[in-house]
């Protein structure tokens, strides 16, 4: 919640400060396992760090890098990617049991439980198709666990996305692929299925089963975490996976969790420091597979999804989904996707003044309001030219939005009600403010002058661009 008024320290040391926090976070999470974790040196970090500048040189001419830099190679992506880089993607965790026993798994499989997606269950598949529709989502995948051990409920659940929703959305499925057959790919595929991405890690980097989809599912596509150990099997397997049919591979970043820690721990690895642990030598080793598949010009677009960008774009997304059905009309959604609100406070002359002058702007009803008790007003950015030059000191503060089953009345902003009379909250809550800012850090923000923010806002306003520094 919000932290109370106070100005604005901007002397700090941002960069370190930062790092600290993230550090003592990590230490948090794993208490005295983290001990046990590998992170490098200064001098391992500057030259791991030269190493990745060196490909992403290389890369620089040849690949498009995406999402401000965290996406790479995004020429060619599948439609279900574009879906997710556009914030437009619902994912539906079908069922949370597998049937097998990746080393890499970030969490337990082992209960099958209701469809959900973020947080929200839904029992009911046609609930789950008529929100899709009500937040006007262009993709959806189904995951778990594995899909296909519940295969009657994955079917159900396609088939009233593609009935409730039509050809406007993308639908994907994700799968290891041990239960797939030719029938389950045809039953599939008629119920609206464009795309399957087969996790080959967890059978060995076998094909066959994946070969099993080429020429029924229109899109197959390949999507695993970068194995540094598995680096030259992978090169082989570009090849294999071209010549097979396979039209994507995407690449993931290995991340530390308390579930698969006990394997992670025991290979070798070096963590980073961050939100969360990742493992470092995975980034290189997609990189590096980005670029020997250009180079060798394997006919298969390699794309390197890192956890920076799941973390930031991915989030961001959901928050502005939220954001549009719960902001006011002079609120602003920032591009990490938090509702900002400025506003003035004063004498009794200063706002009435400023509400008179408001109110003369042409189309401005939507574009402010007064505060409870006639104490201030708060105004869109759209009217700022108004407003600055007539106060010294405005008023910033930043409010979370989440989609959220409608379980309680506490912070909830608003109602969606389905087709069944099934109610999605929508909550918001303040995380900072207000936070007492002078008119050049105003303009500052509006111009989006992430260098000249203070660092306390930067976050709320800014996605941060590029990779994760090595530390």
């Amino acid at each position: 919640m919000g932290r109370g008024f106070f100005h604005i320290v901007t002397h700090m040391s941002d960069k370190s400060s930062l790092k600290e926090e993230l550090i003592e976070g990590n230490i948090r999470e794993y208490g005295y396992s983290y001990d046990s974790l590998t992170f490098p040196s200064t001098e391992q970090a500057e030259a791991f760090t030269e190493e990745r500048d060196g490909l992403l040189r290389w890369l620089s001419s040849r690949a498009e890098f995406g999402c401000k830099g965290t996406k790479v190679d995004c020429r060619g992506l599948s439609p279900g990617c574009r879906a997710c880089m556009e914030g437009s993607w619902s994912c539906l965790f079908i069922n949370g049991r597998c049937n097998c026993d990746c080393f890499y798994c970030p969490s337990p499989q082992d209960q099958t439980g209701a469809p959900q997606t973020n947080g929200i269950p839904f029992a009911s598949a046609d609930d789950y198709a008529d929100y899709l529709a009500a937040l006007n989502f262009s993709g959806a995948s189904l995951s778990g666990g594995e899909p296909l051990l519940t295969p009657e409920r994955t079917l159900e659940y396609l088939t009233a996305i593609r009935k409730r929703c039509g050809d406007g959305i993308h639908i994907w499925l994700y799968t290891n692929g041990t239960l797939l057959t030719a029938e389950t790919c045809r039953r599939l595929r008629d119920a609206g299925l464009n795309e399957i991405r087969f996790d080959i890690g967890a059978t060995r980097y076998n094909l066959k089963k994946l070969c099993v989809a080429v020429g029924i599912i229109p899109t197959v596509t390949v999507e695993i975490p970068a194995v540094p150990e598995e680096f030259a099997l992978m090169k082989e397997k570009l090849v294999e996976m071209a010549d097979a049919g396979v039209k994507h591979l995407n690449l993931h970043q290995l991340r530390l969790t308390p579930h698969n820690f006990k394997n992670l721990s025991n290979r070798g690895y070096t963590f980073i420091h961050g939100e969360k642990v990742t493992v470092l030598e995975s980034e290189l080793a997609a990189l590096r597979l980005v670029r020997h598949a250009l180079e060798n010009r394997i006919a298969l677009p390699v794309n390197y999804c890192s956890f920076p960008y799941k973390r930031r774009f991915q989030r961001a997304a959901n928050r502005r989904r939220a954001a549009l059905l719960a902001g006011s009309g002079h609120e602003e959604t920032t591009e990490s996707g938090y509702l900002r609100s400025l506003s003035v406070s004063g004498a009794p002359s200063l706002v009435a003044g400023l509400c008179t002058t408001l109110a003369t702007a042409p189309d401005s009803d939507d574009l402010w309001e007064m505060k409870p008790g006639g104490e201030g007003v708060c105004f869109s950015p759209r009217l700022w030219p108004l407003v600055r030059g007539k106060v010294d000191e405005v008023s910033a503060s930043y409010h979370e939005s989440a989609l959220t089953p409608a379980l309680s009345p506490s912070a909830i902003q608003r109602r969606i009600t389905l087709p069944s009379g099934r109610c999605i909250a929508v909550a918001r809550q303040q995380v900072i403010g207000p936070l007492a800012l002078t008119p050049d850090m105003v303009e500052a923000i509006l111009r989006g002058d992430g260098e000249s923010m203070p660092r306390e806002i930067r976050q709320y306003e800014r996605i941060e661009a590029g990779l994760a520094e090595y530390y």
